[in-house]
């Protein structure tokens, strides 16, 4: 909900609360006014009639019609000359109830006491109190809608600018933050510190990249030199001692290599430096199997492949590759001789099954940045932590599972999918390759 609307029905609601109460206070008040008045009239009346039978100048005809009844009283005057009785009655020719009010007023002509009483209904009828507050009301409410609009489209004008600038920008592109011009002081205030924010993430990002570039090239070059180095070495006299010792060096070397490519493109995932694309997946994931053939041959390992047609994503065509290569490459490295791969590319996900040693960290966290299962020598524990990074700038989700032999790495391309059915078929679907294995 919008903020504007929020403070409009909170406005409408209390406008509402305060004409209900003060109309309610207006009722009461009324309601005491009208009886005192008519408490007045009506002790004029008595009074008037009193004088009247002192001077022997009333008859009957005077009372014709009168809500008057006038009787002697027995015994001397109340203190109280005046009282006053008041009652509800239910008037059946109208329908509803009405407020009584009797005075009864006591007089002494000559020897005899007289007690004249008067009477009347009031009634204040609820309907009209309500049609007047809906009449009132209605209005008013009309006249706050029109202006929340009338603010929402002129006055918040600057701040809509602002999201809109806000929701455009891309620091990869590294152009500053061009924001409108406002009158009013909040939003200036606004706008200076958005452009704040955004010109030191310009600049950050900018050191960020190029000290990442710097750095990569920097060490790339000497690990080449060392490397080349090491190449020339071995074609020298060196006895096997010497051999295995710069074979050791040889793949310490590769292994940095490794690491550091793979730090750079964390850092690049990261600065969300690819523009992702609309792609056809199912023909990267079989170029990349085509590319594993011969280490797959090397360890034994049978792979059964079961890959939808026409599945298209929206990534960057390199990280899809780099994301199903470290895929393959875990399910290789992490196998056992004579294992199995089971390959199944679906249009809700991607899934890699291998058989492999249980591992020695929980599943979830062998997607952080150097957590190794069962500490492969020549893994660098950033496979995962790549592809985990490539899911999150593609939108896709994750997941690692171990259950009964069979490791079971996921890549959801839908976030909303039911996950646990998907978990259900990939147990059933194992079950099946373990059956037709043995």
């Amino acid at each position: 909900m919008k903020l504007l609307t929020k403070i409009t029905i909170w406005y409408i609601a209390i406008v509402a609360i305060i004409m209900v109460v003060t109309m309610l206070i207006a009722r009461h008040n009324l309601e005491l006014e009208n009886k005192q008045a008519e408490i007045e009239r009506l002790t004029d009346r008595n009074n008037g009639i009193a004088e009247q039978i002192k001077t022997g100048g009333l008859s009957s005809v005077h009372l014709e019609g009168e809500a008057l009844t006038i009787t002697k009283w027995a015994g001397p005057i109340p203190s109280s000359k005046t009282t006053v009785e008041e009652n509800t009655v239910f008037n059946k020719h109208i329908g509803r109830d009405e407020h009584k009010i009797t005075v009864n007023s006591f007089y002494q002509s000559g020897s005899d006491v007289y007690k004249i009483s008067s009477h009347n209904y009031i009634t204040l009828i609820w309907s009209s109190i309500l049609q007047s507050l809906a009449m009132k009301l209605l209005p008013i409410i009309l006249c706050i809608v029109i202006a929340a609009s009338l603010i929402s489209r002129y006055m918040l004008s600057p701040f809509r600018k602002t999201l809109e600038a806000l929701r455009s920008f891309n620091i990869t592109e590294r152009k500053q933050l061009e924001l409108a011009p406002t009158t009013t002081k909040e939003f200036k205030e606004l706008n200076l510190f958005v452009k704040d924010m955004t010109d030191k993430a310009i600049a950050e990002y900018a050191t960020i990249k190029e000290f990442s570039e710097n750095a990569s090239h920097e060490l790339q070059t000497p690990l080449a030199v060392v490397q080349s180095k090491l190449e020339l070495l071995t074609g020298t006299n060196i006895d096997e001692t010497q051999a295995a010792l710069m074979a050791d060096m040889q793949n310490a070397i590769e292994k940095l290599s490794r690491i550091n490519r793979s730090l750079t493109l964390l850092t690049k995932l990261e600065n969300h430096e690819f523009v992702p694309s609309d792609i056809k997946f199912c023909r990267i994931v079989k170029d990349q199997l085509a590319l594993y053939e011969d280490r797959l041959s090397l360890k034994q390992i049978t792979i059964q492949q079961q890959l939808d047609k026409n599945i298209h994503t929206h990534m960057h065509p390199a990280l899809a590759e780099i994301l199903v290569g470290n895929l393959l490459s875990n399910a290789i490295r992490h196998n056992i001789e004579g294992g199995a791969i089971v390959v199944t590319l679906t249009q809700q996900q991607l899934r890699i099954s291998n058989t492999g040693l249980p591992p020695e960290l929980p599943t979830d966290e062998l997607f952080q940045r150097f957590k190794k299962s069962n500490q492969s020598a020549d893994s660098t524990g950033l496979g995962l932590a790549i592809v985990k990074q490539i899911c999150m700038a593609s939108n896709f989700t994750a997941r690692y599972e171990y259950d009964g032999g069979w490791h079971h790495l996921m890549i959801f391309f839908d976030k909303n999918v039911n996950r646990s059915e998907v978990v259900t078929a990939v147990k059933e679907q194992v079950e099946e390759t373990v059956l037709q294995r043995s």
